[in-house]
């Protein structure tokens, strides 16, 4: 019999839309490709780049926008052929939306993700908190009344406390999930409420829709613990090496840890058990993350993710094992010839080889001595992003390219550094080296020299970090090598008009030396243009050794230089001149509290910038009168450029 065309042809695989950019998306793309998977991203639909950015999910058109990217990737001629067509939400904020599966089904797709009642569940954390109560998982709410106002949040204070119920310091949480750990803050004192919490507030209503909070207690001393998992349609569940995540800055994981240091049987046990509780009781389908604080004697279910994050490398590289396989084996099986092999426990497998330790490391531009985010151009990267020996091996992801504006709009997040080694101690020494290694320069700050000093601690090195540890604990050394600033200076006077008598360069409260010797150049290159100009290259230092510098121009009187892994913003400065508000950051104006003429207390909030999902209060230390305003809100600024005009007045 005579085969027919459709008979000797080789079914075509189903066609993925992957979401997102950057490594991790990369990597996604990569692992469905081995699977055997036909996959597509943004940036290949022929679209405006505009059109083709993922909105906000805080965005009103959002629906909408969305639905055009679903037509446009079902209309790509190459993906005609394409009998079943499915969209994969990548690690964007979008895999852990409700209205992700809806919107998809609605365009004829079919959506890489859990189902919209448990997606709602896990994006409502008070509602998830109260599910795994239910089931007989410890949590720490202490109270089932969510609260929406400053007034609400004291009135619940002092109920709470008149009850017993709760002492200071204890946490106040967003009930929906605020990305970046901006959702989380520990009230230490009933009186800084009025401060912060309104614009705290505010800044969380921008980010996920809704200003409702609830009370947590603090546990002291904690360590928290992230348990990978994947739980199958038939109720099996796969839990994958945990994640120590207590190297946390503000609430956000710059440092994770595979597999969690100083964790006992007794509490892995513990977490395995309230994990299967609280994902039985969700009748949870997927991948995801549940978050888990522990004092040493009992364990507290606090969070959960219900998509794949960022630095799911870490757990399945330890954990020899594929999270992209399991997250479509347990949302799509169709999709896969054989279902992924269960993990193997964490010790000398049959081959004989050693377990591993696993470091991922989050790189960010901000501002880590002001704790203020600091977007800007980027100029030069490191071009070496693999490092490998006997006992380790690593990989830097760079999530930006020379050129490039790290828009204040963004999430900062400037690249990873995944680290692999045979033991803990070689993990530490190894991420040491490659954070001194580490090059990037231009108009941005960024934190590997706070991550660098950080994993130099002693308590880290012993692991005895602790959830509060480097909020509370740890101070980065604030003085560089006293040798730098004159090079600096001397770098500044070749590319800056003669300072007159009355002027000079400013780093932090320090002067810079005035008439420096010249710099001994062995490589030099300007950079900029017009009055806009800077110097980078190799210079020799006292040691006649070769020093790295980049003096990069970010205004007129404002420049940010790069020498090993510090960092300094330098202002040029007029003795006598008008007293003024700089702009801390880069970012946008959101909100002006004072009209001109108006007189400010000390402390008192005069501006507030937006940048990275931030808002940044602008204050002053002393009383003053609003002379001038220099700026209105919605107004693109940047660092250091001048707000308001101010003078001195007394308060009697």
């Amino acid at each position: 019999m005579k085969l027919g065309l459709a008979d000797q042809t080789a079914p075509r695989p189903p066609a993925i839309l992957l979401l997102g950019e950057g490594a991790a998306t990369t990597q996604i793309r990569d692992d469905l490709i081995a699977l055997g998977l036909a996959v597509f991203q943004l940036s290949e639909l022929g679209l405006d780049p505009d059109v083709a950015q993922l909105p906000k999910i805080t965005d009103p058109d959002a629906g909408t926008r969305i639905k055009v990217l679903f037509e446009a990737f079902k209309q790509r001629d190459q993906v005609e052929p394409f009998e079943h067509l499915w969209v994969h939400p990548g690690v964007t904020l979008w895999g852990e939306r409700p209205e992700m599966e809806t919107w998809a089904r609605q365009s004829g797709l079919a959506a890489i993700c859990s189902s919209s009642r448990n997606l709602q569940l896990f994006w409502n954390i008070h509602q998830s908190l109260g599910l795994a109560k239910s089931a007989g998982v410890p949590t720490l709410v202490l109270s089932d009344e969510p609260v929406t106002s400053t007034r609400e949040i004291e009135q619940s204070i002092q109920r709470l406390m008149g009850e017993g119920r709760a002492v200071l310091p204890f946490v106040l949480k967003s009930a929906y999930r605020a990305r970046g750990g901006f959702g989380v803050r520990v009230i230490r004192e009933i009186e800084e409420l009025d401060e912060w919490v309104p614009i705290w507030m505010n800044q969380i209503r921008e980010g996920s829709g809704s200003s409702l909070l609830f009370f947590e207690r603090f546990l002291e001393s904690s360590r928290c613990f992230v348990q990978p998992f994947a739980r199958t349609k038939e109720g099996h569940i796969e839990f994958f090496p945990v994640i120590d995540g207590s190297l946390m800055f503000e609430g956000r994981n710059w440092v994770e840890v595979c597999p969690a240091q100083s964790l006992d049987e007794e509490t892995r046990l513990k977490i395995e058990d309230y994990s299967t509780r609280f994902l039985d009781a969700a009748d949870f389908v997927g991948v995801g993350n549940l978050v888990f604080l522990s004092n040493g004697l009992e364990v507290y279910f606090t969070e959960a993710l219900g998509r794949l994050n960022f630095g799911f490398r870490l757990w399945e590289s330890v954990g020899r094992t594929r999270a992209v396989e399991w997250q479509v084996h347990t949302l799509a099986p169709s999709l896969l010839r054989t279902p992924p092999k269960s993990m193997p426990r964490i010790s000398a497998d049959e081959s004989g080889d050693s377990p591993i330790v696993g470091i991922n490391l989050k790189l960010y531009s901000e501002d880590t001595w002001l704790k203020v985010p600091h977007p800007g151009v980027v100029h030069e990267v490191s071009q070496e992003t693999d490092w490998s020996g006997s006992d380790f091996e690593g990989v830097l992801h760079w999530g930006v390219t020379p050129g490039q504006d790290v828009d204040w709009r963004s999430s900062g997040a400037l690249g990873q550094v995944t680290l692999f080694a045979t033991d803990w101690k070689t993990a530490l020494v190894r991420a040491r080296e490659i954070l001194e290694s580490i090059w990037i320069s231009g108009g941005i700050q960024t934190n590997e020299r706070f991550l660098h000093e950080l994993l130099s601690h002693p308590w880290v090195e012993e692991s005895m970090f602790f959830t509060g540890f480097v909020d509370e604990e740890f101070i980065p050394k604030q003085t560089p090598d006293p040798s730098w600033l004159p090079a600096i200076s001397a770098a500044l006077a070749e590319i800056t008009p003669p300072l007159s008598e009355n002027e000079s360069f400013i780093w932090m409260n320090q002067r810079l030396p005035v008439g420096a010797p010249a710099l001994r150049w062995t490589q030099r290159l300007e950079i900029g243009a017009g009055a806009l100009r800077g110097v980078k290259g190799y210079f020799q230092n006292q040691e006649a050794k070769a020093e790295r510098i980049c003096v990069y121009p970010v205004h007129d009187k404002r420049y940010i230089v790069r020498m090993k892994n510090w960092f300094f913003s330098v202002r040029r400065s007029e003795r006598g001149r008008p007293l003024s508000l700089m702009a801390l950051t880069g970012g946008r104006v959101h909100s002006i509290f004072f009209k001109e003429q108006s007189q400010v207390l000390p402390k008192q909030t005069v501006l507030i910038v937006e940048t990275h999902q931030n808002l940044i209060p602008h204050r002053l230390p002393i009383p003053v009168r609003i002379k001038s305003l220099k700026v209105r809100a919605e107004d693109e600024v940047v660092v250091g450029q001048e707000l308001i005009e101010l003078e001195r007045w007394e308060n009697n």
